[in-house]
């Protein structure tokens, strides 16, 4: 059976069947989406008008609640009271106008007021020049607040228009003295920032003289709605109303809102701005639609390509069945992977190509076996010695290599190539010959720098010991000099502590001398402030001796007065008289005596007391110098002791200068018996030929002009000592008797 067969193919039928179910599909589909959609649509646009209501109603809670919360916090303040009662409105401004901007800014809040239990209002932080009037009539929540003592809040109409305030009651002794109204006016300040926020319009409009009256928009200062709209809204009807403002799609509602006593005095208009969920809705249903077309044409395609693909596979089956069917086993079997019952089909009648050709792979192994001849048995030997002679040529030039190895020549490399397969051993050879030639080089270099530097150790070994010979004769000149200089420093520490001694008794004779002209100073200012009290005394006399003159003058006036009678008495009086102005000569005759004494007195203690200043003066002098006494005393025992120290040292020195001698030799003897073995070593090294290395004369070479500069070096000559010189100026400072000793250790003094 051939594809020319078939006179119906199989994928015209499918392709029918699927052209009809995808256009119905589609249509059902299409048709329901574009119902949903406007239903959705229409419904997103009223949960967005509600939710702005609900913010908008949210933040109006919130700023009442803040309000209630700071007219609370403001009245319980203890001095609030004081000032109402005393109607102390400059306080209360004081109080109130430093804190309104930060509460406007934070809070929303606008309006501060303080009345008196009577409603009089005190003061309006908001309006300082407005103040004096009872607002008891027109605010419930301040009539509300004095009548129950505790806080009313709500819509209510203020000075310039409804707002919403809280009114927290002042108490004392629960008693209401006033109130605290808090809150902010419905205006377009408040509804903005709002407005903004949601990107919707806002509109309040009040009931006022029986028509509605607008009071704050964010639209142009108007209403949103017609005046029906607005009425029928505040006759409680719903009103739901689409718009255009400023080229907008918007969405109106209009709702109603009461005072705090229950009173409907006003509607809210909202407008929710619908342009951008209009505009997605209408793109989403041509998107919809957009997109159903688009699958019911996918949809078409993918049914029409699978029918054709399904016939298409179906037909190369049945074709490549015929070819096998007639014995064509290179016919190629397509569709094996298809997980369908066609893959099934294919993988059967591939079982049966598998079969047919491993039964003729058979027949053809069979006649190969049989055709093999003898030429590829030829082959294999002659590989076989090819083999055998690189083999042996690998191993004849290994073993040259290792006799040369064993007769010492390192010089020796396996110039000639091998075959491929033994190339790596010769190599392998070569780098071993190289690294043993340069490690036995390096070896015979060691040798040569050790043989040098073990003669030359020797050599200045041998110097060492003459120096420290000559180190610790000077030495011991050091001790002898240290140990007079130790005793020159004790004697110049005796007489310090005697001089520090004497100086203490002369700062303590001072210091008694001060005592003693500090009384006198204080005992010349007792005589002074007594001669001072003696004129007051003298004054008084002086004054009583006036007051008796005068009153013997009366006397005589009087005895005069009285004739023959009083003449007895006029004598008395003039015996008074004359009493009295003696008196009086002589106080004045004290007073000046007692004048004069204070001069003399006022210039003693400036005596005195510069006496006094001289004699601190010099205690101070003499405290300084037994200050320095006590510093050179100090010194000279710190001296005392750290030149028995170095005395000390010194002998350590020395002992220590004996044994390095005896250590000098040790080194000598093994310095020597590292030549002899570095000899040695050489004699081994040179049974090898290593070629010429042209390092070894270099390192041999550094090591002898290294000795030969260290021989003409400074330092291998003796120097005067830093240490020697620094005691011979100690030896000067404190004595002249240990110079001679100090200058002689000098000469012999040698670094070691």
């Amino acid at each position: 059976m051939t594809a020319d067969a078939v006179r119906k193919p199989l994928w015209i039928k499918i392709t029918g069947y699927g052209f009809a179910t995808v256009l119905f599909a589609s249509a059902a589909i299409g048709g329901l989406a574009w119902y949903r959609q406007g239903d959705m649509n229409e419904k997103a646009l009223y949960s967005k008008a509600e939710s702005d209501l609900n913010v908008i109603q949210t933040d109006m809670a919130a700023i009442q609640r803040s309000a209630s919360a700071l007219a609370l916090a403001f009245a319980g303040e203890p001095d609030i009271a004081g000032y109402i009662r005393a109607n102390d409105r400059q306080h209360l401004l004081d109080k109130f106008s430093t804190n309104i901007k930060a509460v406007a800014q934070l809070g929303g809040l606008q309006n501060i007021t303080v009345a008196d239990a009577q409603g009089n209002v005190i003061v309006r932080a908001h309006a300082p020049e407005k103040f004096g009037d009872n607002y008891l009539a027109r605010r419930k929540t301040v009539a509300s607040s004095i009548s129950t003592g505790r806080v009313a809040a709500g819509i209510e109409p203020g000075r310039t228009g409804i707002g919403i305030y809280a009114v927290a009651p002042v108490l004392v002794n629960g008693t209401v003295v006033g109130v605290v109204d808090v809150g902010t006016e419905l205006s377009n300040a408040y509804f903005s920032p709002l407005a903004d926020r949601l990107g919707a319009e806002i509109s309040v409009n009040v009931l006022s003289e029986g028509k509605m009256v607008n009071q704050s928009s964010t639209e142009g200062g108007g209403a949103l709605l017609d005046a029906g709209a607005i009425q029928a809204a505040f006759d409680g009807k719903s009103v739901f109303e689409p718009a255009t403002l400023d080229g907008r799609d918007m969405l109106i509602k209009a709702v109603p809102f009461t005072s705090f006593s229950g009173d409907k005095i006003g509607v809210f208009e909202i407008g929710t701005d619908t342009t951008e969920i209009a505009a997605a809705a209408r793109s989403a249903l041509w998107t919809m639609l957009g997109v159903t077309l688009l699958t019911s044409i996918i949809a078409l395609t993918a049914f029409f390509l699978f029918a054709k693909s399904l016939g298409n596979a179906i037909g190369r089956l049945t074709s490549t069945m015929g070819r096998l069917a007639a014995g064509d086993l290179n016919a190629t079997i397509e569709g094996e992977n298809r997980p369908d019952e066609t893959g099934a089909m294919a993988r059967a009648v591939q079982v049966f190509k598998d079969n047919a050709l491993k039964t003729k792979e058979l027949e053809r192994q069979a006649d190969e076996q049989r055709n093999m001849t003898e030429e590829q048995r030829r082959q294999n030997a002659e590989e076989a010695r090819i083999r055998a002679e690189q083999m042996a040529e690998a191993t004849n030039g290994l073993a040259t290599g290792l006799k040369h190895l064993s007769s010492g020549d390192l010089t020796f490399q396996l110039d000639r190539q091998f075959a491929p397969d033994f190339e790596s051993l010769r190599a392998d050879f070569n780098a071993t010959v190289s690294q043993l030639r340069g490690t036995l080089g390096s070896v015979a270099q060691a040798t040569n720098s050790i043989d040098s530097g073990s003669r030359e150790v020797s050599q200045s070994a041998d110097d060492l010991s003459k120096r420290t010979e000559q180190q610790a004769a000077s030495l011991e000149e050091t001790a002898a000099a240290l140990d007079q200089i130790t005793a020159n420093v004790s004697n110049s520490s005796k007489r310090a502590e005697e001089a520090r001694s004497v100086a203490i008794q002369a700062n303590e004779s001072a210091r008694q001398s001060g005592n003693v002209v500090a009384n006198a100073v204080q005992a010349m200012g007792r005589i002074e402030e007594s001669s001072g009290q003696i004129s007051n005394i003298i004054g008084v006399i002086d004054d009583i001796a006036f007051q008796t003159n005068l009153l013997a003058l009366n006397a005589g006036v009087e005895a005069a007065r009285a004739g023959e009678a009083g003449k007895g008495f006029a004598v008395v009086a003039q015996e008074v008289r004359e009493l009295a102005q003696r008196s009086a000569s002589a106080a004045k005759e004290i007073k000046d005596l007692i004048g004069k004494s204070s001069i003399e007195v006022a210039s003693g203690v400036r005596l005195v007391s510069e006496t006094g200043a001289s004699l601190r003066a010099i205690e101070a002098h003499i405290v300084t110098i037994n200050q320095h006494m006590d510093s050179i005393a100090t010194s000279s025992r710190e001296q005392s002791v750290g030149l028995s120290e170095v005395n000390t040292a010194v002998n350590q020195m020395d002992q220590v200068t004996q044994q390095n001698a005896a250590m000098v030799e040790e080194a000598n003897a093994a310095g020597a018996t590292l030549a002899t073995e570095a000899s040695r070593l050489r004699e081994l090294i040179s049974q090898f030929q290593l070629g010429q290395v042209s390092s070894t004369a270099n390192h041999s070479a550094g090591p002898r002009q290294t000795a030969a500069v260290m021989a003409a070096s400074p330092r291998s000559t003796p120097a005067p000592s830093p240490a020697r010189g620094m005691v011979g100026k100690i030896a000067k400072a404190f004595t002249g008797r240990g110079s001679g000793a100090a200058a002689v250790a000098t000469d012999n003094w040698e670094e070691f």
